[in-house]
């Protein structure tokens, strides 16, 4: 698997990168009760600090929480299964109809259909 998912400690951004294969896999993850996916953290991270080595997602209650896990340096997922499904979604139809190189951005805005105030903000770009 290609995708990687940088950060930057100064600001927090995080940036989630694959091909349209990786992110139909992200998407599969998502809709699972408990994920991991090993990622390319090899790379070069500029400009951001760091490459993260896994994306965890986990099926619990609620709206969905995008964050990074303190302890396993991982993005994480968490949420109800119907506002990961939808978050799912999201991903599948960006992947199949996204250009390449093209970007998505997922933050919270208030009212959102599925994620929650306490989720981090985060761009997935489509890599070809």
């Amino acid at each position: 698997m290609d995708m990687q998912v940088l950060r930057s400690d100064a600001t927090a951004e995080m940036e989630l990168s694959g091909t349209r294969l990786d992110l139909l896999s992200l998407a599969q993850a998502l809709r699972s009760d408990r994920e991991t996916l090993l990622l390319n953290a090899e790379a070069d991270p500029f400009p951001y600090s760091e490459a993260l080595s896994t994306i965890e997602s986990t099926c619990t209650s609620g709206d969905v929480v995008i964050s990074l896990s303190t302890d396993s340096r991982a993005l994480a997922f968490s949420g109800g299964s119907g506002e990961l499904e939808s978050l799912a979604s999201t991903i599948v139809g960006f992947a199949e109809e996204g250009d390449d190189s093209a970007h998505l951005h997922v933050e919270y805005v208030p009212g959102h259909e599925y994620l929650s105030p306490n989720s981090e903000p985060l761009v997935i770009a489509l890599t070809g």
